[in-house]
């Protein structure tokens, strides 16, 4: 287990980026090639123009495979007629320095705050395990998105979206 340390923005990651590499690696399908629904299909068809280029860079440098998420899922459909989605990856380390994602709240629970990347991207990190690709679940940071997307596939919401 080779430990390297990387800065990003205002984070600094302990991290074992050869792990993360050979975890993405063996991963058949993300979580949204493996679901069905379309929202789920629309973003994989759109996936190859979500993620801000400083983004995909940072995801190869902590080992990250960007087409190999673990879940996405649409919060809403904006008045601008864009959808509003968020997702999650993972990797092997920690946060040394730099501000978790979770805000708690008094009575129990979190709020999320991201950091905008773009006019249309955000991004955090915290530690954690949320339905994760790794078998082992401890000492995982939890790399957490948001951005809106078009609707690109020839098919209608689903019923109750």
């Amino acid at each position: 287990m080779a430990i390297s340390i990387l800065n990003y923005r205002e984070w600094e990651f302990e991290l074992d980026r050869e792990l993360t590499q050979q975890i993405y690696a063996r991963v058949a399908n993300s979580g949204a090639d493996a679901c069905s629904c379309n929202d789920c299909k629309n973003y994989v068809a759109y996936r190859d123009h979500v993620f801000p280029p400083e983004f995909t860079s940072l995801l190869a440098a902590l080992g990250i495979d960007y087409r190999k998420e673990v879940e996405v899922f649409r919060y809403e459909l904006l008045p601008s007629g864009l959808h509003h989605i968020a997702g999650w990856f993972h990797f092997k380390g920690r946060v040394v320095v730099g501000p978790d994602y979770r805000d708690p709240l008094p009575k129990g629970g979190h709020t999320i705050h991201l950091i905008s990347i773009t006019d249309n991207f955000s991004v955090g990190f915290a530690e954690g395990s949320d339905l994760t690709h790794f078998p082992e679940k401890t000492g995982l940071v939890q790399v957490e998105f948001e951005t809106a997307i078009p609707w690109v596939i020839d098919k209608s919401l689903e019923p109750g979206d």
